[in-house]
């Protein structure tokens, strides 16, 4: 958990504190996440102090305050993230990666999928990474979190005496995963240190280790509100706190978006156009709070970009979806014209047609028109996103095989296979 204690806090008295400690609050989340309601239940207090300690909690959590002279410096300091690709002009992609200033990415922990993803996860962007059950989602996000928090391979590597980087979990699956999360993370860290070539090697591990739990922190949002507590208020917090201490937080997870929506489902029925809005809704708003995490401005002054992953589901596609899958292969991807209509005066693409390429359709295509998957969430969501990646499984039930939807640091189309080990992933 990366809340505040509530007892460090000034803005809280003395009894408020009493309180919230015999209640079972002891850090910001905790508290922040609890519906009001709930809250003033526990505390055996009113609604109105209830609202009193939940306002004065959320001030005290809230990030430093920016203006937009700090923007404009920290977008000079850090320079933009390249536009789409293709949509400008045509772009070298690995002149392009070359190109991008040091630490302009976070490695995925292996050499071969960072040369797939055009240098690694870019910062200041929102990458997706989707695929089906058991593909190796989160194997990969963990073992991009236990080389991040280790610093393998940049100048504050723990094999060299470094103190590695920070890293913000986030996972929508309950607390026995964020157990399983932790656990996973200390075998992938033992076997990523075991085999480093140093002279005393259990001194090695055991140091490892304690720097990467050091760095690594934790929460567990179950619904959308906990989520934007999380985002607004405590991990912005936390940042803060830890650019303070001397150390930054390089990268945040989530793990993953789709539960979040789930309790939309058991609300009060509406009609379908007001619940497609409210999902739009949060969906944009979802979006908006990470990319504001990625961008920097919403951790502290002069905060450096962030590369922020999220985790999607998908779903399997229709028969139409296929037709289209078998028209593109049998037409090279092209769309016929029709002799009696002039090339110069085409209608513009059909929704369809369009949709394969950022939705994973095409990304999909391995054996003709089987197993072929899309994205959920829909257009809305991958209008949110910067970058989408899909994992899945091959013939071979070893290997996995990651491929660049869409992404501005990589050619769409490109593809790694990968292997989930015990010492996490190995790519060829």
């Amino acid at each position: 958990m990366f809340g505040a204690l509530l007892s460090e806090l000034g803005a809280l008295s003395a009894r408020d504190k009493a309180l919230c400690r015999r209640a079972g609050y002891f850090s910001t989340e905790q508290l922040l996440a609890e519906p009001s309601a709930d809250l003033a239940r526990r505390l055996h207090v009113p609604e109105e102090h209830a609202a009193r300690i939940r306002n004065a909690v959320q001030r005290a959590a809230a990030p430093m305050p920016r203006c937009v002279w700090d923007e404009v410096e920290r977008s000079a300091r850090y320079g933009v993230v390249p536009g789409t690709p293709g949509a400008d002009e045509p772009l070298d992609y690995p002149a392009a990666a070359g190109m991008a200033p040091a630490g302009a990415f976070v490695s995925s922990g292996s050499h071969a999928l960072d040369a797939c993803l055009g240098g690694g996860y870019a910062r200041g962007i929102i990458s997706e990474i989707l695929g089906e059950s058991s593909a190796g989602k989160t194997q990969l996000v963990l073992h991009t979190a236990v080389t991040t928090a280790l610093g393998l391979g940049t100048s504050a590597s723990v094999t060299a005496g470094g103190a590695g980087a920070g890293v913000a979990l986030i996972t929508t699956h309950g607390r026995s995963a964020a157990r399983h999360m932790v656990h996973r993370m200390v075998h992938m860290a033992h076997a990523v240190l075991e085999a480093a070539d140093a002279p005393d090697t259990p001194a090695l591990v055991e140091r490892g280790t304690r720097v990467m739990l050091r760095n690594v922190s934790i929460a567990c949002a179950f619904t959308f509100d906990s989520a934007q507590h999380v985002l607004c208020y405590t991990l912005p917090g936390m940042i803060a706190r830890q650019r303070d201490a001397g150390r930054d937080v390089a990268l945040v997870v989530l793990d993953s978006v789709p539960p979040l929506l789930q309790d939309d489902s058991l609300e009060e029925p509406t009609a379908r156009a007001s619940a497609h809005s409210v999902r739009a809704a949060r969906l944009h708003a979802l979006a908006e709070w990470l990319k504001r995490l990625a961008a920097g401005g919403a951790a502290a002054r002069d905060a450096g970009p962030l590369a922020v992953l999220v985790v999607n589901h998908v779903s399997d596609a229709f028969d139409h979806d296929k037709a289209l899958v078998r028209h593109a292969l049998a037409h090279g991807g092209g769309t016929p014209v029709h002799p009696r209509i002039d090339a110069a005066h085409l209608l513009p693409l059909p929704y369809a047609p369009q949709a394969a390429h950022f939705s994973g359709l095409l990304a999909s295509v391995q054996r003709g028109d089987q197993d072929l998957k899309t994205a959920q969430l829909g257009l809305v969501w991958a209008n949110c996103v910067n970058a989408r990646f899909l994992v899945a499984h091959t013939p071979h039930a070893a290997m996995r095989r990651l491929a660049v939807v869409f992404a501005p640091t990589a050619r769409a189309g490109d593809a790694a296979l990968f292997a989930v080990t015990p010492r996490g992933i190995d790519a060829q």
